[in-house]
């Protein structure tokens, strides 16, 4: 736990902005540049090493929004013990407000918590991920169920579950695609109070599969409806190079609209005048893998970087330029408070790194990213079988704790060999000893903090039953 100072804010600082990407790889980022060239982006700072600390949206999302690792969690709901980015700045008095339409960052999971107004549209969004989140009753029974028939891998049984749901229910996008998002926002800036401070969440889903981008960037299919099937025919474990070769395309398509939609948004707020005084942090909470290390997708067990590198941009600073030094999602919210001078709550782990934007002394730390084995059927992970990564002074080794009862080990050197070909595990002992000897104790301080925090909520319980309001 690190404790912030207190600084002065910066004061022309009246809206932040901070802009989550489904699945949008670090090496995609140039099409969301190259939209906002000469415009807003040409005067930003860029993170070239920005890292996930997890592979997946409910391994990742714990870090971005609580600045706490996945595994002290270990479920798809948020924590109940921590404190989060929207509930320090709403302390703060800032009006703070998410729009988004991903089931697992939905209200009913907990992640509103210190929203003063959240909008996830599960009500709206279909597919099996949303109607998992929304049931009760019968219609969990019969996801249950369905799930042991269809048996296999679980990233088989989701796109077999997918397929299913579709032929029966018809093709519909199991979300809010980003221009209809915008003018969801824009109709609620249009009544916003401007002299009240402002955080505003937004997370884009449109890079996330299935990969069905508008003209004019659908390329290769006839119509979205084909390209939305396309996605749940590939085989998840075997697709053929040219299944990757399809979905590559569609997926750069999806991100090329969301660069526009991004473009227009920024454009409204440069035109009504609410630019100038933004903080504006766009970055992703994941990748997306397609077979660099013969896995497909943004898998539970992947922590390669084609999926833990991410882009990250902040716009609003004095300073600009690009930043080389490993950074990690971690340590965003503790950076977003730290620029706003707003204390960090005492449940978050991270670092600010805006001592590392203004030139100032930087250590670097580990940079830790987690994941389990998932049953999104039911809800829940089992965090008995996990797998760690760690990067450290250029060296990242995985502790892959899932595919196997004796752990597996994997090292690269990630100064030599950043898309991470060569196993150096027989090689290099020492690195091997001393970056273990990092992920246990990492594990250690999870299990001390949970247990700890455990406690605290059993000891809040107990008094508020004895002192009843």
């Amino acid at each position: 736990m690190l404790s912030l100072r207190k600084k002065e804010a910066k004061a022309s600082v009246k809206i932040v902005i901070l802009i989550t990407i489904d699945c949008l790889r670090w090496d995609y980022l140039t099409y969301i540049v190259s939209e906002n060239t000469n415009k807003r982006l040409s005067s930003i700072v860029h993170f070239s090493r920005a890292f996930s600390n997890g592979p997946g949206t409910n391994q990742s999302f714990p870090s971005i929004f609580s600045s706490t690792p996945f595994l002290l969690h270990g479920d798809l709901r948020l924590a109940s013990f921590v404190r989060t980015l929207a509930s320090a700045l709403t302390d703060a008095n800032y009006y703070t407000v998410g729009f988004h339409s991903n089931p697992f960052l939905s209200s009913k999971l907990g992640w509103s918590r210190g929203f003063r107004e959240f909008y996830d549209f599960l009500s709206r969004v279909g597919g099996p991920a949303a109607i998992a989140i929304r049931s009760n009753g019968t219609k969990r029974v019969l996801l249950r169920v369905l799930g042991r028939v269809l048996s296999g891998s679980s990233r088989y049984v989701w796109t077999r579950l997918n397929r299913f749901y579709y032929k029966f229910k018809g093709i519909k996008l199991p979300y809010i695609e980003a221009k209809e998002l915008n003018n969801y926002i824009i109709s609620w800036l249009r009544c916003y109070d401007k002299q009240q401070p402002l955080f505003l969440w937004i997370h884009y889903m449109d890079v996330h599969n299935p990969f069905a981008p508008p003209e004019p960037w659908l390329k290769g299919f006839d119509s979205r409806e084909k390209a939305f099937l396309f996605n749940y025919k590939v085989d998840p474990e075997k697709p053929s190079r040219e299944d990757i070769e399809k979905l590559m395309m569609l997926y750069e398509g999806e991100v090329k609209y969301v660069a526009l939609a991004i473009s227009e948004f920024l454009d409204y707020l440069e035109d009504g005048g609410l630019l100038e005084n933004s903080l504006v942090i766009i970055t992703a909470d994941h990748g997306e893998a397609f077979m660099e290390h013969n896995k497909l997708g943004h898998a539970y067990d992947i922590l390669y970087n084609e999926v833990l590198h991410i882009p990250l941009l902040i716009y609003g600073l004095d300073e600009e330029g690009v930043i080389k030094e490993p950074v990690q999602l971690m340590d965003l919210a503790p950076t977003i408070l730290d620029i706003l001078g707003v204390k960090c709550p005492r449940t978050f782990m991270g670092r600010s790194f805006y001592p590392l934007i203004r030139g100032e002394e930087w250590e670097e730390r580990p940079i830790f990213s987690e994941s389990a084995v998932p049953d999104l059927i039911n809800l829940r992970y089992d965090t008995s079988r996990y797998i760690v990564s760690v990067i450290y002074k250029g060296w990242k080794l995985i502790y892959d704790f899932i595919h196997d009862r004796k752990p597996r080990l994997e090292l690269y050197n990630l100064k030599r060999d950043f898309d991470e070909h060569v196993n150096l595990v027989e090689n290099e002992p020492e690195i091997v000893r001393e970056l273990l000897g990092l992920i246990k104790g990492h594990l250690k301080e999870i299990k001390v903090r949970k247990a700890l925090y455990g406690k605290l909520e059993s000891i809040k319980v107990r008094l508020k039953k004895q002192c009843p309001e």
